[in-house]
């Protein structure tokens, strides 16, 4: 296994280089390979999923109108030829639009790691272990590109910046760059780095775009290192360079252990359209659903849902843009976890069928008033959970272990500032005092439920809780911890199947649809055409 230590005077982009250009397939673990399979398929839902959506269909003839189609690179949505930068912004833009993709520590990596290989090994006429090759090496550095930023002015699906990398980083190993040219390729992606803006995002269809522009950025930067273009690879350290302005407090050690650590093996994939931090309120939901089979709406009387910090200030930031219009749309449905919750209530199920602009508009009336009766509350015991699993990685344990009282001041003032929210008020500082007093006397507090050893399938807790009152003064709860869809699930394949088979049922037969799924089991058995060919629409 490739292990090599950062010296004080070696910039961080040339140890991330070093890797990239001398990791093999045969480097790979089995189980990051089988996280990489599963992610492509999930991927490939995602953009099946968005296909039959105007203002994703609005990206592909924009994208197209100004470069040409002259390509060797696939778009699922329609199978047509391309070049592969427009091709791998157009994949990403569909796998955006409804917020059906998936995550890593930290980020959502899936948009520029998988599109950006396939689309570049396409191109260049690779094979399937190099695809994989190449989709590992994208999720390990943009993770950790994401991990180290973790502390600052974006977060989640707006940590944009790290499909600058990871798209360099897929198509410098397709490219078979050597180590100097892959720092360059590295350095060029983020030397003009993006920066989502909150407005653009919540609401309107530039969302869409989110990933879709980074990513053909580090495309290009990856082609333009390899004719002799150079960056500065002292960039993310330097005074004035990214850490500077991406990063409240860096975390540097989240970018070490490479070989060692696998990020893509933390792989966690939504089973519902939506924010991930409400995946498993979800779940809480249908199973509550399940148990009271005959019950009809009109007897519930309240649902209370507590979340984590993460889902409280999405789902604040979701309800105000939301509040900007009586139209229910798909990012109403994306990040405001009452509407998710109402939709799911009345419908019964949560596909991208129920996201649909038709489906919501013709639900309205029903979906608010249920919303109405919906509580969304900070419950810091949840919050804990989310950051034992962190702490718990080897990267996070090391970085942030460093964090001192004055960090924690510090962030509470940027956070004020950027976010205009607290990040711990002092109306929950009894629950959190109380939380942290019970974990003081526990000596596994440091470690979340699951199996932690390096090369292990890593769980990420985002925990719900689901409490829903009767009108006969009875009362369910239900928590889930784990999403269904995280890797180290032992339900992960069957739902991602389950999902894969929905999705790609608006292109392909189920009996076609069912083999392209077994065979992205085993892809490495196939050439990439062939696994592509499975995939072309038929109606």
């Amino acid at each position: 296994m490739l292990q090599r230590e950062i010296r004080m005077s070696e910039p961080t982009l040339t140890y991330l280089a070093n890797w990239i250009a001398n990791f093999k397939y045969e480097d790979i673990p089995s189980k990051s390979l089988r996280a990489a399979r599963l992610q492509v398929l999930d991927m490939i839902a995602a953009v099946y999923a968005s296909s039959r959506l105007e203002e994703a269909q609005a990206v592909e003839r924009g994208a197209l109108a100004s470069t040409g189609e002259h390509g060797r690179a696939t778009l699922l949505s329609t199978g047509k030829k391309t070049n592969p930068v427009d091709a791998a912004a157009i994949n990403a833009a569909y796998s955006m639009a409804q917020d059906f993709d998936d995550i890593i520590w930290m980020g959502h990596t899936g948009h520029s790691s998988v599109f950006a290989s396939l689309a570049v090994a396409e191109h260049e006429e690779a094979n399937t272990r190099e695809f994989l090759t190449a989709v590992v090496v994208a999720n390990e550095v943009a993770g950790r590109l994401g991990a180290s930023c973790f502390l600052g002015p974006l977060n989640g699906q707006m940590i944009t910046h790290i499909h600058l990398i990871g798209a360099a980083a897929a198509t410098a190993k397709l490219l078979k760059l050597d180590t100097e040219q892959t720092t360059h390729a590295l350095a060029i992606s983020l030397s003009q780095p993006v920066f989502a803006l909150q407005p653009a995002f919540m609401a309107p269809s530039s969302k869409l775009l989110s990933a879709a522009t980074p990513t053909r950025i580090g495309i290009q930067a990856a082609y333009f290192a390899r004719e002799g273009i150079t960056g500065e690879p002292t960039l993310l350290e330097d005074s004035r360079g990214f850490w500077n302005t991406f990063a409240f407090i860096p975390l540097p050690d989240m970018m070490k252990d490479l070989g060692e650590f696998w990020a893509i093996q933390t792989l966690s994939m939504k089973t519902y359209p939506g924010c991930h931090y409400f995946q498993t309120a979800c779940t809480a939901i249908k199973m509550i659903r399940e148990k009271r089979k005959d019950f009809e709406l009109n007897e519930i009387v309240s649902v209370q849902i507590a979340t984590t910090k993460f889902g409280i200030e999405v789902n604040r930031f979701g309800a105000e843009y939301s509040s900007r219009s009586d139209e229910i749309t798909a990012v109403n449905v994306n990040f405001d976890l009452a509407t998710t919750a109402a939709i799911l209530l009345h419908a019964g199920k949560l596909t991208s069928h129920e996201v649909d602009s038709v489906w919501l508009s013709t639900h309205a009336e029903v979906i608010q008033k249920i919303r109405k009766k919906i509580m969304v509350t900070h419950d810091p015991a949840l919050t804990l959970m989310v950051l034992k699993s962190g702490k718990a990685l080897p990267t996070g344990r090391k970085a942030l272990g460093k964090l001192t009282l004055s960090n924690l001041l510090k962030l509470r003032a940027r956070y004020s500032k950027d976010y205009h929210s607290s990040l711990f008020s002092l109306k929950e500082l009894g629950k959190w005092l109380q939380v942290g007093a019970h974990e003081l006397f526990q000596k596994s507090a440091l470690l979340a439920k699951g199996d932690f050893t390096l090369n292990s399938a890593i769980p990420l807790y985002f925990p719900n809780r689901v409490t829903i009152q009767f009108g006969d003064g009875t009362k369910e709860t239900v928590q889930v911890d784990l999403p269904v869809g995280a890797f180290c699930s032992p339900l992960v394949e069957s739902a991602i199947r389950e999902k894969f088979l929905r999705e790609a049922g608006h292109h392909l037969p189920p009996e076609m649809a069912a083999i392209a799924f077994e065979s992205g089991l085993e892809l490495e058995s196939l050439s990439l055409s062939r696994f592509l060919a499975m995939l072309e629409r038929t109606g």
